[in-house]
């Protein structure tokens, strides 16, 4: 490791013995040195480094070494220590030396011999400056509640200060107001020799142009020169802050829309859900995330319409339509949806964002009104403009495809009878279970409607003639036989038409009307063909 971080400084520069250590399988294995090291060492490069720190020196005595390294790597800060240990049966004391973990995890170990430099506290000051000073982002500086001693140029471009204007300065007064005080309090407890476990402080400093800036503070209490002082690294957050802002304002707008917020990552895994989601859908927010949007299938999509959605998104599109989801207890709920890939900085989609309306009440709605203009509101079947259109419909199917089909024009008989005798409440009894009978006994895939009062119309899709009698037949037989509310018995009068490929909707509901008239004239209660 000859250089550290994106230092120039190689660990040769430094002219204290160093060593660069690792933990592997709980044993702090040597992974470089420099050659200050090796000689006080006598050994050569190869037998030092992968060997046990521990085992190297083989006695320490009344020594906490191990304890000192372990607390060291679980820690940012820089620990001194101060120990006598014997090396290949010579004292060598470890005078003043240092232990601190590196950006990676590795151990970087400064010590000296006490008998070729006393003086370890400064240079190792120093050589721990040198290490980081080139370090772009990172400001460095040394002071006390006086004066600043020393000052890299990183944090002299972040302030606009020279060292000779930041020299002039207490360094107190570059904290803003509010802090002052504290920031204060705790420089003169360093400077009397307080050392205290080093944490990282945000704070607010004024630069020379009076622009105020966020930083980040590492303070450690040094010795310097034979005085205690204040050792800081300074990092610009100014830019951090404001985006920490911005999306604590985004997340506290997206808490508080009315729209549903959904994010997954790229296999589709949910990420995170805002309240009104949770809201709509009845789950808690643990019993969502992990899991994926699947969970909230309605089953009224097919797999082909999912299918669609996946290819416009893994394509990189945004892609919009109404989805139809299943809350908890399993009610429906509309959405207008828009999903958004997200792409990370290669180019790569990392995630995806769904926002939705809820627009159940709207489709409801709409479909409350279509049903109006196409139901009949008493008998709950097609009403006249309905089932004209279905005439239209199946007209266009048999010339086309030459698909048969016949049309029955039913009348109730004698219903005025009926509303004289017992009122116009138990006619509209006798026609919604009559129009019941017929609903029972006809297939899906043919069409019954209200033609007006007491008249109704049956579409029979691809019926031959013989057919059609049969069911007309069967029909009028059915409702004769029942007894409506075991109380009213009726009878119908059926006209049949067949369709002609010369036939308009007219000329075939004139059949239809004209074979209806000729079963009146008949008796009433049979069925007659045109």
């Amino acid at each position: 490791m000859k250089n550290l971080k994106n230092s120039d400084i190689s660990i040769e520069d430094i002219p204290s013995d160093v060593f660069i250590c690792r933990l592997v399988d709980d044993v702090f294995i040597i992974i470089d040195s420099n050659e200050a090291a090796l000689r006080s060492m006598a050994r050569p490069k190869e037998e030092v480094v992968g060997s046990d720190i521990l085992e190297l020196i083989e006695e320490i005595k009344e020594s906490n070494f191990r304890d000192i390294l372990y607390e060291a790597h679980a820690s940012s800060r820089s620990i001194d220590f101060d120990i006598p240990c014997f090396i290949y049966d010579n004292l060598c004391r470890w005078h003043k030396g240092s232990v601190k973990r590196l950006f990676n995890g590795d151990l970087i170990l400064f010590y000296k011999n006490i008998e070729r430099e006393k003086d370890l506290a400064l240079e190792e000051v120093q050589a721990r400056l040198e290490l980081v000073s080139e370090a772009p982002y990172v400001g460095l500086c040394i002071f006390n509640e006086e004066r600043f001693f020393y000052a890299n140029k990183v944090l002299q471009n972040m302030l606009g200060y020279s060292f000779e204007e930041l020299n002039q300065i207490t360094p107190i007064a570059l904290i803003d107001k509010e802090n002052e005080e504290e920031y204060k309090s705790n420089l003169s407890k360093r400077v009397e020799g307080n050392r205290f476990t080093t944490a990282y402080i945000d704070a607010k400093i004024k630069r020379k142009d009076a622009e105020e800036i966020c930083v980040r503070l590492c303070v450690q209490t040094i010795d310097y020169r034979g005085e205690h002082a204040a050792l800081a690294s300074v990092v610009d957050i100014t830019k951090i802050v404001a985006q920490e802002q911005r999306t604590k304002r985004l997340s506290q707008a997206l808490e508080q829309t009315d729209d549903l917020l959904l994010i997954t990552d790229v296999q589709g895994y949910i990420r995170s859900v805002n309240k009104r989601f949770l809201d709509k859908f009845g789950y808690e927010e643990q019993e969502l995330i992990g899991q994926q949007p699947n969970i909230l299938k309605s089953g009224k999509h097919s797999k082909r319409f999912y299918k669609r959605l996946w290819e416009t998104l893994l394509s990189g599109k945004i892609y919009k339509n109404t989805l139809i989801n299943k809350t908890k207890k399993g009610k429906f709920v509309y959405l207008e949806t828009t999903i958004t890939p997200v792409f990370d900085r290669s180019g790569e989609i990392e995630s995806f964002v769904s926002t939705a309306k809820d627009i159940t009440y709207q489709i409801k709605t709409k479909k409350r009104l279509k049903n109006l203009a196409m139901v009949d509101t008493l008998t709950k079947i097609l009403n006249r403009y309905a089932i004209d259109k279905e005439i239209n419909y199946h007209l266009l199917l048999a010339k086309r495809y030459e698909t048969p089909f016949a049309l029955l024009m039913l009348d109730i008989d004698y219903f005025k009878n009926i509303n004289d005798t017992y009122g116009h409440y138990i006619g509209d009894v006798v026609l919604k279970k009559s129009v019941k009978l017929l609903k029972k006994n006809i297939r899906k895939i043919d069409k019954i409607g209200r033609w007006g009062g007491e008249e109704f119309i049956v579409i029979l899709h691809s019926t031959s003639e013989d057919e059609a009698m049969k069911k007309a037949e069967k029909l009028r037989q059915i409702v004769e036989e029942n007894l409506i509310n075991k109380k009213y018995r009726i009878t119908l009068s059926i006209g049949v038409s067949l369709f002609q490929k010369e036939d308009t909707r007219d000329s075939l509901i004139n059949r239809a009307d004209n074979a209806l008239y000729e079963a009146k004239k008949r008796g009433r209660n049979c069925v007659v063909i045109q």
